[in-house]
């Protein structure tokens, strides 16, 4: 009965193939059984193939599903001294001045940079002399550091210019830089808020050009982001011993617009001396402004102001020295005791720097400077007619940078001092630099 069912089931389906075929029905049946076992055989040739590829997979999913819980187990945090390069950057400066004094140098030799408000005067016991000086002492080292979310930054940056011995640079460790920002908040030493480093000129000489402040004071500073033109900071930062328990309070505001860049600072504190019992205090203040217009890509011009009352820490070179009266009625540069000793009388300084700068290509660039002190005639300067009345300076200089972190500069200065009494001084020099920075 199987044999007929299979017989006649190929008969139906597969009559073209047996068309011409003269094979007897027995035959066929057996044909078509031989037919049925291959495919039987190639049917179970192909399950244990799908057999073996589904436990491949499965052990596929398996090894997967492995991993992933190893991925998620807690791994030990490396220390930090592991991760440091993601959180600190570490720069510096390997530099080398070197000067030419042709007149009024310092008799006792040392820096002849930051010289002119202290220049000495040629008189029938000295004349001038030529000196030269070399030192090292401006190089720096510093690193910028943030945590690892970046909510705090900050850096700590130090040289050997050392300027408590009346800014000689002898080579005694500097801190410059010692801060951290968090938030809108800056804490530690770092650029006062009447420096005006953004509309300087560029120097050759470390000191800067006269009329430059780079003064940099322990304090605590607020900055308010107004918008991408308008910026606005305070600050609370100690400015010295002669100044009372009160920090000074100053001020800056920096506008930036296309080649224009601005900015108008102020600050004012309170100056005190002890008098046996007593303590004398008047107030003391300055207001000052800068601007830098970029005319195109090679040319800029630069130009400050600065007018000061009773003060001698926002802006360098107005310290005074040797003064005769400044045993007994506490004389320097920004005020002295007056004769009764019951009040302060302050000098007053106006100070201007006006520069220029062209840029000729990626390796060559020059830049013109002229800049003045001018003091007040006072009740100051008449108890101290020893004290500055006047420094002028002119400077010219040339850079050549044969790569972006090689500096050579040469500059010369032609300057003079002028004191109350008459006294003069003219000083003639020439700075070199060469620096790498990495």
């Amino acid at each position: 009965m199987k044999k007929m069912i299979l017989a006649a089931a190929c008969a139906a389906v597969s009559g073209t193939v047996f068309a011409n075929n003269t094979l007897d029905t027995e035959q066929r049946i057996n044909l078509l059984e031989a037919e049925l076992q291959k495919l039987k055989v190639e049917l179970a040739n192909q399950k244990e193939l799908q057999t073996n590829l589904q436990v491949k997979q499965e052990k596929i999913q398996q090894d997967v599903e492995k991993e992933k819980v190893a991925s998620n187990v807690d791994k030990p945090i490396a220390p930090s001294w592991i991760t440091w390069t993601d959180n600190v950057k570490v720069y510096g400066i390997a530099r080398m001045d070197a000067t030419v004094d042709f007149k009024s140098s310092p008799d006792s030799g040392g820096r002849t940079t930051s010289a002119l408000f202290r220049a000495p005067f040629e008189n029938d016991k000295r004349s001038n002399h030529t000196r030269s000086d070399v030192g090292m002492t401006a190089s720096r080292l510093g690193v910028y550091f943030n945590n690892p979310s970046k909510t705090v930054t900050g850096n700590l940056e130090a040289d050997f210019f050392d300027s408590s011995n009346m800014g000689q640079g002898d080579g005694k460790f500097r801190i410059r830089q010692a801060f951290f920002n968090y938030k809108d908040w800056t804490f530690g030493q770092t650029w006062s808020l009447m420096s005006n480093m953004e509309t300087r000129t560029e120097s050759v000489d470390y000191t800067q050009f006269v009329g430059t402040s780079y003064t940099r004071t322990p304090q605590m500073r607020y900055n308010w982001n107004i918008d991408a033109n308008h910026n606005l900071k305070v600050a609370l930062e100690h400015t010295g011993s002669r100044v009372s328990a009160f920090p000074s309070l100053t001020g800056k505001y920096t506008f930036k617009d296309g080649p224009w860049l601005a900015i108008a600072q102020g600050f004012v504190n309170e100056k005190s001396v002890d008098v046996a019992k007593d303590t004398v205090k008047k107030v003391s203040w300055g207001a000052g402004v800068g601007v830098k217009y970029q005319v195109d890509p090679k040319q800029s011009i630069q130009a400050n102001y600065q007018h000061i009352v009773g003060d001698q820490k926002f802006m360098p070179y107005t310290s005074q020295s040797g003064l005769v009266n400044a045993g007994n009625l506490s004389a320097a540069g920004d005020f002295s005791l007056n004769e009764e000793k019951d009040d302060l009388l302050m000098n007053k300084l106006n100070s201007i720097n006006l520069g220029y700068s062209y840029k000729f290509n990626k390796q060559w660039r020059a830049n013109l400077s002229a800049s003045m002190f001018e003091y007040d005639s006072t009740a100051y300067s008449k108890l101290n007619p020893d004290t500055n009345k006047r420094l002028t300076d002119y400077a010219a200089n040339v850079f050549y940078s044969p790569d972006e972190q090689m500096d050579f500069g040469v500059e010369y200065h032609q300057g003079k001092r002028e004191v109350f009494d008459g006294r003069t001084a003219d000083v003639s020099r020439i700075n070199f630099v060469s620096m790498y920075k990495f």
